[in-house]
């Protein structure tokens, strides 16, 4: 497409991507920015985002506040807890980036927290807690008082942290932060405590970098890696090799590998899924601490992908979409989430279960 458009084109859809999208970056990214093409097609806007694609909230549809501001619940053993609905820099890929989606940036409030540890511990199926983001490593002080309130509760096992935070300010991850985290040490605290660090190419895994994780490493603080496949940045066999490769040589334990989302503007970041199949086949044949899971989110949650996996291809609207029999029950999803309706493009089966349709990338 790119050879038929003119300059004056491009610009006008580059501009029409910076009104529409939130963008920015700290200080060390921009640095790492200019010496890193891969990092850059993650953080740089693109006349291509202003081209007509996507959904401004291709999941949203399978949220569920519960009328409570910064939880959602999706699964029946774990719940989403979003403390601060922001970020110190602004991925292209995010499924958050429209300006409409990221809403008024408030904090939970201290009101927020109570309801959402309430509503947590009258359900003991829920034994796990992800806090997420925006990024709760952007604002301490927050996600500290979702920590320590969440750790409360005696039918929570497991506390996850998710965060990009570590490529955006590395050095931010000492003092008060390390002090935080040594508090949840595995021996000296009855909850397991674990990290989910999000990088997308070796490039990332900066000396500053390393050092971050092998501080928050000696807390005690058990790691795991989340990596977006994304065209143009680890499309490749290789690269996503030495990522994971990168992965366990810092103690890191390779976990997602993610379809990126028909997010509004990414159209040209999309793989097809078959790509990121042959990714995974070729790492089958390595050792099995180098293989990610690899998924695709849908509103009703996500699909595993294994290793030669066939695909079912359907025609939708002159689009290609992947059919899938997913794990969920409707009526659990419907249960979960306190919706009467499964989303767009879901079907319940003779026998209980969500189809998915999910519309599939391109590698050309």
């Amino acid at each position: 497409m790119e050879r038929f458009l003119t300059d004056e084109t491009k610009e006008m859809l580059r501009r029409k991507a910076l009104t529409r999208f939130r963008g920015g970056m700290t200080p060390y990214l921009s640095k790492l920015v200019h010496r890193s093409e891969a990092t850059r097609r993650q953080f740089i806007p693109s006349w291509e985002e202003g081209l007509d694609f996507g959904q401004d909230a291709p999941f949203e549809e399978g949220r569920a506040l519960h009328g409570i501001y910064g939880l959602e619940r999706l699964y029946e053993d774990r719940v989403l807890i979003t403390p601060y609905f922001d970020c110190a820099a602004y991925c292209r890929y995010c499924f958050r980036k429209t300006r409409t989606i990221a809403g008024d940036r408030r904090l939970m409030m201290p009101s927020d927290i109570a309801a959402a540890c309430d509503f947590i511990s009258k359900d003991k199926r829920i034994n796990t807690v992800l806090i997420t983001g925006g990024d709760p490593m952007a604002d301490i002080s927050i996600t500290e008082n979702v920590l320590r309130s969440v750790a409360q509760i005696t039918n929570i096992v497991n506390i996850r942290i998710g965060t990009r935070h570590l490529l955006f300010q590395p050095t931010s991850f000492s003092g008060r932060l390390l002090g935080l985290l040594r508090e949840y040490r595995k021996d000296i605290y009855p909850k397991n405590i674990s990290m989910y660090l999000s990088f997308n190419h070796p490039d990332e895994l900066t000396l500053e970098v390393k050092s971050a994780i092998r501080r928050i490493r000696d807390c005690g603080i058990v790691l795991r890696g989340h990596t977006v496949l994304l065209k143009g940045v680890n499309d490749k066999s290789e690269i996503i090799r030495d990522l994971m490769s990168a992965f366990v040589s810092e103690e890191i334990v390779p976990y997602y590998l993610y379809h990126c989302m028909d997010v509004t503007g990414t159209a040209h970041l999309r793989t097809s899924v078959q790509r990121g199949i042959d990714i995974v086949s070729s790492l089958a044949t390595l050792s099995g601490t180098l293989a990610p899971q690899y998924v695709y989110v849908t509103p009703v949650g996500k699909h595993r992908v294994f290793p030669n996996k066939v695909l079912d291809y359907v025609e939708i609207d002159g689009s290609r979409y992947i059919r899938s029999l997913g794990p969920y029950t409707a009526s659990k999803f419907k249960e979960f989430t306190g919706k009467t309706d499964l989303p767009r493009l879901h079907q319940e089966s003779d026998d209980g279960l969500i189809v998915s349709h999910y519309l599939d990338g391109n590698d050309e």
